[in-house]
């Protein structure tokens, strides 16, 4: 699956305003947080958007190096990273994950 891919699943349990048998539009990339709430229908299909975060296209600015880390947290996740994984990371972790996912947007 291409990046910008999206794929239309049946939910299985209620999700919101939605209900189980609705159709919902997952990107491609995150089918796999879906396993035991939907079910693939079809075949991924092209969106035109792009998938990847980017510093570029982030309402988040990049926080201050002295910044607190909770501000680093909140851009680690908004940049992809899980929360959980964010929870657990020191500030210097959470920099060297920002430094690298900005870094491969520029690429």
């Amino acid at each position: 699956m291409a990046d910008g891919d999206v794929v239309k699943m049946k939910l299985t349990f209620w999700r919101d305003d939605k209900k189980p048998g609705d159709l919902i539009e997952v990107p491609a990339d995150e089918v796999h947080r879906w396993r035991g709430f939907a079910e693939q229908v079809g075949e991924p299909v092209p969106s035109g958007k792009s998938t990847t975060p980017t510093a570029a296209n982030s309402p988040f600015p990049r926080p201050a190096d002295g910044a607190k880390v909770d501000d680093w947290r909140t851009y680690a996740v908004h940049l992809g990273m899980e929360q959980a994984d964010a929870d657990k990371s020191t500030k210097a972790d959470l920099q060297d994950y920002t430094a690298k996912i900005n870094a491969g947007s520029k690429a």
